[in-house]
C-alpha cells in the first residue's frame, strides 16, 4: 500500500488511495480495508478500530485519539497522545453549493462560497472540527464556527478553540486536520449544549 505520513508536532496523519481488490469488492469495503491497513500500519499487526457509545472510532484498549475518514478515493488517520483530533477528507461535489447554507452561517457563506475550493475547505473543516470537538448533537451551522480569515489558524466549537493544523489541497480532493490546543485535551469534558458547559 503507498501512503503519505506527515507529522505535525504530536499529531500523525496517513493517507493512502482506496484502490477496488476485485469486481466483487464493492467501493465501502474497500474504503474500510484501507482504512484498517492504514492502522495496522500506525499501530501494528493486532491493531483494531472499535467506536465509543457515540460512534467515534478509537484504538481498542488505547487512550490515543483516533479520526478516521474516507471518499471515494482516499482514506486517512489521525492520531495523537495527548490531545483530541479530527480530520475530514472529501472530493467535489456538486451537492456542497446546495447544501452549504444549511452547514456554513451568512458570515461563513460571504466567505467559503467564493469558489468550490474554498467551500470544499470549509466543509472538511467543519466535518473535522465535529470530529475533534466530541460532542454528538452539534449544529454545524450554529455550534461550529470557522475563522472569517482563511489564513487564521484557529476555529471554534460552541466556544472552545481549536488550532487548524493543517488543509492540503489537491485537484482531486481537501483534507483538513485540526486538534484541539491543549496538551491536555483528552481529559477537557465535553460540551453539554443544553447546559452550555
Amino acid at each position: 500500500m503507498i501512503t503519505e505520513r506527515l507529522t505535525f508536532d504530536d499529531i500523525t496523519l496517513i493517507v493512502a488511495p482506496v484502490v477496488m481488490a476485485g469486481d466483487d469488492e464493492t467501493r465501502r469495503d474497500a474504503e474500510r480495508r484501507t482504512v484498517a491497513a492504514l492502522v495496522r500500519e500506525a499501530f501494528g499487526a493486532g491493531a483494531a478500530i472499535s467506536h465509543d457509545a457515540s460512534g467515534a472510532p478509537r484504538l481498542s484498549d488505547s487512550d490515543i485519539s483516533l479520526s478516521v475518514s474516507h471518499s471515494r478515493n482516499y482514506a486517512c488517520i489521525a492520531f495523537s497522545r495527548r490531545r483530541a483530533v479530527g480530520v475530514d477528507i472529501e472530493e467535489p461535489r456538486d451537492q456542497l453549493r446546495r447544501v452549504a447554507p444549511r452547514v456554513l452561517s451568512d458570515e461563513e457563506m460571504s466567505v467559503y462560497s467564493c469558489s468550490d475550493s474554498l467551500l470544499l475547505r470549509a466543509w472538511t473543516l467543519k466535518e473535522a472540527l465535529y470530529k475533534a470537538a466530541l460532542t454528538p448533537g452539534l449544529d454545524f451551522r450554529a455550534d461550529i464556527r470557522l475563522p472569517l480569515d482563511i489564513a487564521a489558524g484557529r476555529a471554534s466549537v460552541a466556544g472552545r478553540q481549536f488550532d487548524i493544523v493543517k488543509v492540503i489541497t489537491s485537484p482531486d480532493s481537501t483534507l483538513s486536520l485540526v486538534a484541539h490546543p491543549t496538551e491536555d485535551a483528552k481529559h477537557v469534558k465535553p460540551y453539554n449544549k443544553r447546559s452550555g458547559l
